[in-house]
């Protein structure tokens, strides 16, 4: 069920980021990039795999495995609607208190690179933007949330993407 009213309140948790040009390592930020890969893709193994995207797992008959991951990131972001999601793109800006078919067309649209979400998880204080390559950046506003959320998308079948200029541990 939506809830317009209170949409100015809803802006906080939306702070202006450029992901071309911010840099994430700043100190302002506590993130972790999440994927159905284990590790970073090289340009080479992007290039060779079929379920990069929804497109090309369809075109080459890989849409079965493309699924499964599909469905890892859906049981995450499922768990953490469970106190209600505010929406910020696609717009309008709104909250949405239970998670319905309208959020999880919302989920689905982002992770096949159709349309990409931002949204913010009210249980965990958590904004997920839509990514490409099977990958999303969920951003930390709370980080005593981030073990408990680290455990979610281990149970959900996810993996965190480590590197030097990939995470900020605050």
């Amino acid at each position: 069920m939506e809830n317009s009213s209170g949409n100015s309140s809803y802006e906080v948790h939306f702070p202006d980021l450029d992901l071309g040009d911010d840099d994430l390592n700043d100190g302002r930020f506590t993130y972790l990039n999440i994927s159905i890969f284990d590790h970073w893709l090289t340009e080479e193994e992007a290039e060779d795999s079929s379920i990069t995207s929804y497109s090309i797992a369809r075109s080459s008959g890989q849409l079965h495995e493309y699924m499964d991951g599909e469905k890892k990131f859906l049981k995450l972001y499922r768990s953490l609607s469970r106190q209600g999601v505010i929406c910020n793109r696609p717009g309008p800006l709104r909250r949405i208190d239970i998670a319905d078919e309208e959020l999880n067309q919302v989920f689905i649209n982002s992770l096949r690179e159709e349309r990409l979400m931002d949204v913010f998880f009210v249980s965990c204080k958590v904004r997920a933007l839509g990514r490409y390559d099977r990958t999303d950046l969920l951003i930390i506003e709370d980080a005593a949330f981030l073990s408990d959320l680290k455990e979610e998308i281990a149970s959900a079948g996810l993996f965190v993407l480590y590197s030097d200029n990939a995470y900020n541990y605050t």
